[in-house]
């Protein structure tokens, strides 16, 4: 009898011994954690070309310059083997270059038109080239440039920069 006893109480103080108190221990059910909105960046370079120059290969690079609160730009045109493409004569091109902080504009946003740019207030530079056929075209440019009052731009913070190129009406 004693032993049916100790096999009773030992049955009894089973639940304490296996951590079943009473306290509930089931984790917490799970909140559904909403997922992160992707934000829509720009890519840089933005390269914009007239359709007459579709295919030609344009490449622009961007170095900051802290000091004077701009980019520095390099541009490359290359005309080689678009003898069909490009008129004898060449074309007289408008290049617009521009940079600004993403921060600044709504997400995703990058300027299409020379006027869109001119029109927003962001930091930009106009020249005019020419393009041959059979001819690479390099130009450097800063932007903005080193007079340029202060708080245009700020190569610390997230920036896009790119150019808007436009075949002259001579």
């Amino acid at each position: 009898m004693k032993r049916i006893a100790i096999l009773l109480l030992l049955c009894l103080m089973l639940p304490f011994f296996s951590g079943c108190t009473g306290v509930d221990t089931s984790p917490d059910p799970l909140t559904p954690t909403p997922a992160p909105v992707p934000v829509v960046s720009v890519e840089s370079p933005v390269i914009v070309l007239p359709p007459e120059l579709a295919g030609t290969p344009v490449t622009l690079s961007a170095i900051p310059l802290q000091t004077d609160h701009a980019l520095y730009l390099t541009f490359e045109m290359n005309a080689r083997g678009r003898q069909r493409q490009i008129p004898t004569g060449g074309y007289p091109l408008i290049l617009t270059f521009f940079v600004y902080n993403t921060d600044q504009f709504a997400p995703g946003y990058a300027p299409s038109t020379a006027d869109e740019v001119r029109n927003s207030a962001i930091p930009y530079k106009t020249r005019s080239l020419h393009l041959y056929s059979e001819n690479i075209l390099t130009h450097n440019e800063q932007v903005p440039e080193r007079s340029s009052p202060a708080g245009l731009f700020y190569p610390s913070r997230p920036y896009a920069y790119g150019v808007i190129i436009e075949i002259r009406q001579v």
